[in-house]
């Protein structure tokens, strides 16, 4: 009897343990928890910073989202933002059309410039839609094999759960976009966000690689129809540069010169590009990608981060905070000189001549000028 006894007891103490547990997994569960004001939100890590007109928008961790309409002087948190998964990159087409992307999959889009956030999809979402996707194309072409391995990759990323980081968030309008990450996780809207499929069969790639950064080129010169429309250019590992062709909606695999990462793209101009990433190695094109050749610099890190500033001027972020500079289009760069560097994730310009840079500190100005710097004196 006393051992009938403790065995229930044993029992219910499991039982008990148990749905702890589990409260304390659902209670931690980031695509279930709304991002929490905190006055340290502008102090903790960012990602990214996305300029809309005369604001930016900043994202990190815990589901921070931060805007300022002064140029990074100062900073206001959303209002709501629905999860609490690490955010890294934004896009605005309109000043109140807005869509984030980040860890697990997750898309989220705002209706009111920026100030609360409801979500659009999840890497739990993502990988059923993923699946059902191509199970229906796998059925219509049973011998496609792009197809079946497609079945295969949704297939592990649902039994992963949602384990599969979006990186980047392109909107070409408040309708059509794309949302690149890890395993060449591509997706796409034509309804602003309202359904999202895959797109990954059309990716000129032997394996699905991280996709890190997009650039957009205006159209080329001359263009008609397709061809007058933007051209996209992703970024990602093992030297992937791919270019969307507008008539067939199929990416190109460029040729490119080094087979490692490349974490960040830069369009300069009407058919410049700039790309950096893994040993501090940096390439330029003159052509729309067509042909590289690298770029004369001193000997850094990772390149993590790159801008275009107003007067033409390109600017480079490596991982350890140190910047780049280049005044010809990105065919040689000179080191800015040392300022508090700190582990960076991204720059853009603010007020001409200045930088907001986001990375471990939280958000910060930088003034590159001299004669900006004393401006800025009080």
């Amino acid at each position: 009897m006393n051992k009938l006894i403790a065995m229930m007891c044993a029992a219910c103490i499991a039982a008990h343990i148990a749905g702890a547990q589990a409260q304390e997994t659902k209670r931690y569960d980031v695509l279930e928890l709304p991002a929490v004001q905190s006055k340290m939100a502008g102090h903790s890590l960012v990602y990214s910073l996305t300029r809309d007109g005369d604001r930016i928008f900043a994202t990190g961790i815990r589901g921070h989202i931060l805007y300022s309409s002064d140029m990074g002087d100062s900073w206001t948190q959303a209002e709501s933002v629905p999860v609490r998964s690490s955010l890294l990159d934004a896009a605005f087409p309109t000043r109140e059309q807005g869509w984030v992307v980040g860890h697990d999959g997750v898309v989220l889009h705002s209706g009111d410039a920026g100030r609360t956030w409801t979500k659009q999809l999840d890497g739990v979402k993502l990988a059923a839609i993923g699946l059902d996707y191509y199970r229906k194309k796998l059925e219509q072409e049973p011998d496609n094999e792009r197809y079946a391995f497609l079945v295969d990759e949704m297939t592990i990323a649902q039994e992963q759960a949602a384990d599969r980081p979006f990186f980047r968030v392109l909107m070409l309008d408040t309708k059509r976009g794309f949302v690149a990450g890890a395993y060449g996780l591509l997706f796409r809207t034509d309804d602003g966000g309202e359904s999202w499929y895959p797109v990954m069969e059309n990716l000129e790639l032997e394996q699905f690689v991280h996709l890190f950064d997009a650039a957009v080129l205006p159209p080329a010169a001359g263009g008609e129809g397709a061809a007058a429309e933007p051209q996209i250019v992703l970024a990602g590992e093992m030297g992937t540069i791919l270019a969307l062709d507008a008539a067939t909606q199929h990416w190109k695999r460029l040729d490119f010169p080094y087979d490692g990462s490349m974490f960040t793209i830069a369009a300069s101009g009407r058919d410049g590009l700039v790309t950096g990433g893994l040993r501090g190695l940096v390439f330029y094109s003159r052509d729309r990608g067509a042909s590289w050749q690298e770029a004369g610099k001193p000997q850094t890190g990772a390149i993590v981060a790159s801008t275009v500033l107003a007067d033409g001027r390109i600017v480079l972020g490596v991982q350890d905070g140190n910047l780049l500079v280049s005044s010809d289009g990105g065919a040689n760069f000179e080191a800015l000189p040392p300022e508090n560097p700190a582990p960076l994730s991204d720059l853009l310009e603010g007020r001409p001549g200045e930088l907001v840079l986001s990375g471990s500190f939280g958000l910060r100005v930088r003034v590159l000028d001299a004669a900006q710097r004393v401006a800025r004196q009080p």
